[in-house]
């Protein structure tokens, strides 16, 4: 081991290749004596910070094992009949392991900070892929102007109501003349005379305002609709490729984001602090991944498409209270927030 210099404390070692212990370094800078001892201080106060923080993540995975064991204990106790005492302490417990989880999380990036892991902005995903999101983010609005089922059907029920309006005046037409074949063939003192003509007024009626009222009207009911139908076939052929554009970007969005993001998970960088508060530093094992992966990418395409740079929050700011909840930017945040909820992270 070094001697220590006289008048000089030992430089403490950090398990780390420091300039402060190096003789060439020394002797370059020989006739900088000041500079020297003040690069080596600020040298070992770094290293020493560092290990200070891995000490404490040390510590705090330690509390984290202890608490993880209480919590255990005590709900063997409840399943085994414990009381609400118990259960309250389980609750305890639980909020004390989230609170010291998030304490390790912070403190472990630190130490990763200090040891100079590269940090990667996975926002920073270029004019292409900005490009595909805003192409992607048109397909609500292109698919808001077709026509939908329901409309649809409504105009198809208008055409046919017209065939069965003129369906009835044809029937109309048949009972009168039933009606009078009667009349032409019983006395005037018959009561099948009588009731034919009763149903002949009746029919007469009925005939008159099929003619004058019904008729006409689901006529023109009936050729608004054709026209509706005509102009929504018009739209449809001229939005549905561009939807199909939209659907495409939206694809190759995903797949250009889930890349970037398995990327960095495998490069070991350090992950934005909004990342892991949303999602943690790393996908579950099992079929989970799957759905954890989806999520992530659709959180980066919801930052992506609506420029969200927040660094802690995934989602950016709540909206407001005068804000309109139903557009979609605050539906697709809505879906997005209960997804990560389904997560349970």
């Amino acid at each position: 081991m070094r001697a220590a210099v006289a008048g000089k404390p030992d430089p403490v070692s950090h398990g780390y290749a420091t300039y402060g212990d190096d003789p060439e370094f020394s002797q370059e800078y020989a006739d900088y004596p000041e500079a020297v001892d003040a690069t080596r201080r600020d040298l070992d106060e770094l290293f020493a910070a560092v290990d200070g923080l891995r000490a404490a993540v040390e510590e705090s995975d330690d509390r984290e094992r202890g608490l993880r064991q209480e919590l255990a204990d005590l709900t063997d106790r409840v399943e085994r009949g414990g009381g609400h005492r118990q259960e309250d302490r389980i609750d305890l417990l639980g909020r004390q392991l989230e609170r010291l989880q998030q304490q390790v999380q912070a403190m472990e990036r630190a130490v990763r900070v200090a040891d100079g892991v590269p940090q990667i902005n996975l926002d920073d995903v270029g004019a292409e892929t900005r490009a595909l999101a805003k192409e992607a983010a048109r397909w609500d609005d292109l698919h808001k102007e077709l026509v939908t089922k329901e409309q649809r059907a409504r105009h198809e029920q208008e055409i046919e109501r017209l065939a069965s309006v003129r369906a009835a005046h044809a029937q109309c037409d048949a009972d009168l003349l039933e009606v009078m074949r009667v009349l032409a063939s019983t006395d005037r003192s018959s009561r099948a005379r009588g009731d034919a003509e009763s149903r002949l007024r009746a029919l007469s009626t009925r005939r008159r305002t099929l003619l004058d009222e019904e008729i006409p009207a689901a006529s023109a009911a009936a050729e608004q609709a054709r026209l509706a139908l005509r102009e929504a076939d018009a739209v449809e052929a001229r939005i549905v490729p561009q939807l199909e554009r939209a659907e495409r970007a939206w694809h190759d969005l995903q797949v250009r984001l889930r890349t970037r993001i398995t990327d960095a998970l495998g490069s070991n960088a350090l992950l934005p602090t909004w990342f892991g508060h949303a999602l943690g530093v790393a996908p579950p094992a099992g079929a989970s991944g799957d759905a954890w992966i989806r999520t992530a990418a659709s959180v980066l395409a919801y930052r992506v498409t609506f420029g969200i740079k927040d660094p802690a929050l995934p989602l950016g700011p709540p909206a407001g209270e005068d804000t309109d909840k139903t557009e979609r930017r605050w539906t697709w945040r809505a879906r997005l927030e209960s997804d990560l909820d389904d997560l349970s992270l």
